[in-house]
């Protein structure tokens, strides 16, 4: 999906905003959002820091099943999901 780029700001080349290709900055946001972020769909975020430091593997799952539902609410179709190493989450699909 291409789309605005932001780098700390709007990323801007040759006096134009820059559009590339997104999906990889898409992902984030909504990993890093929590949900009532976006006051238009205030459903949509993960909300991931609230799981990054519980040790159970119940949080994992359901981290692995709040991100899969919130990619899939974006319209992101969801290959493979790894959420084993909350240093490292692998995410395999697209838009």
């Amino acid at each position: 999906m291409k789309d605005f780029i932001i780098d700390e700001d709007l990323l801007i080349l040759k006096e134009d905003f820059t559009i590339q290709d997104a999906d990889q900055q898409n992902i984030e946001h909504l990993l890093l959002s929590q949900k009532g972020s976006y006051k238009e769909f205030p459903i949509l975020g993960v909300g991931i820091k609230k799981y990054i430091n519980s040790p159970d593997a119940t949080s994992r799952l359901r981290l692995e099943n709040e991100i899969d539902k919130q990619l899939t609410y974006d319209n992101f179709y969801v290959k493979t999901l790894d959420v084993n190493d909350l240093q490292n989450i692998r995410i395999d699909g697209n838009y």
